[in-house]
């Protein structure tokens, strides 16, 4: 019975203190990011969109940079730069003895940013514009006006982050990226330079 009794009174002690503090671990993170700067990035998987043109493609990661501001508890805006990498068969229109080419896409880009703060996590969402280039490279040489392109470029991103300390996040982060580019002659016809990222992503706020 003694035994009972106390289970009973550390059970209500608990639930007592439960709101306590989950409010304060709320107050003590949510608030310290309206107002400041954060510095960020993210390396990850890409995958590109299909083009026929472009034949046996690996070696696809990407990666970003970001500056942003929190603007208040559920906006955000960041200037971002974001840039892919491919290797694939060299085709047909490129004079060259090497087999393999690379296919890069890079930019920057304004970002708009809506958040859910959770305590230490934070869930959101965005989307966003910049510029960005194209450009097709062999082991021997860069092609200049013939194989590179640059144009706007959209995306759109979901993503989770996890704060470790009042000033630092690590999380995960998804991107639709939509880029159309023109290399003629190298490659004909128009290709979309987009595609899917999944980012290992980091933040520290200041």
């Amino acid at each position: 019975m003694i035994r009972c009794k106390r289970w009973t009174a550390l059970t209500i002690a608990v639930l007592t203190m439960s709101p306590v503090i989950a409010a304060a671990q709320s107050s003590m993170f949510a608030p310290d990011r309206v107002g400041h700067w954060y510095l960020g990035g993210g390396v990850g998987g890409y995958w590109e969109e299909s083009n026929s043109q472009l034949r046996h493609q690996d070696g696809q990661f990407g990666g970003f940079f970001s500056g942003g501001y929190r603007l208040s508890r559920n906006i955000a805006l960041e200037i971002d730069a974001l840039s892919s990498y491919q290797r694939l068969d060299t085709p047909p229109g490129v004079p060259s003895s090497e087999g393999r080419s690379h296919l890069t896409s890079s930019g920057v880009g304004g970002v708009v940013k809506f958040i859910l703060p959770l305590d230490r996590f934070e869930l959101y969402a965005g989307g966003g514009a910049g510029v960005y280039r194209t450009s097709l490279w062999t082991k021997n040489s860069q092609f200049d006006s013939e194989a590179d392109d640059t144009n706007v470029g959209y995306q759109g991103l979901l993503g989770v982050d996890y704060f470790l300390t009042r000033s630092f996040s690590i999380g995960m982060e998804y991107r639709k990226f939509k880029l159309d580019a023109k290399l003629d002659p190298a490659i004909p016809g128009k290709i979309d330079a987009g595609g899917d990222f999944l980012f290992a992503t980091f933040r520290g706020h200041f």
